[in-house]
């Protein structure tokens, strides 16, 4: 859904300057800050990757550990590394998605 969002910024934002079709004390409610677009656009990359593995875990009646364990390790190892370009707030949503994701393998490995 943030993805979708995202993607018609520019949509969102000319209907909500557009006073013939919203309200101004609508669009002021309604108007996110830029610094909620940017935090926006930044972290869709990071919940892709979260949506595609919850829909191949999803998939089957019963996860298998054998499809559990390489996908949560693809995660933390892959996806949820920071990477320079990494605003601060994404820095710390990966570090929180990663020490939880780090918690349920201890969970489930011997």
């Amino acid at each position: 859904m943030c993805d979708r969002l995202v993607e018609k910024w520019w949509a969102v934002t000319a209907v909500l300057s557009d006073r013939t079709v919203t309200l101004l004390q609508d669009a002021r409610v309604l108007q996110l800050k830029d610094e909620y677009w940017q935090l926006m656009e930044d972290i869709v990359p990071v919940l892709a990757a979260l949506k595609c593995a919850t829909t191949i875990m999803s998939a089957e009646k019963e996860v298998l550990i054998s499809n559990t364990y390489p996908i949560t390790f693809s995660l933390i190892n892959t996806h949820l590394m920071r990477r320079e370009e990494d605003s601060d707030r994404v820095i710390e949503f990966k570090s929180k998605v990663r020490a939880s994701l780090g918690e349920l393998l201890k969970s489930i490995m011997p």
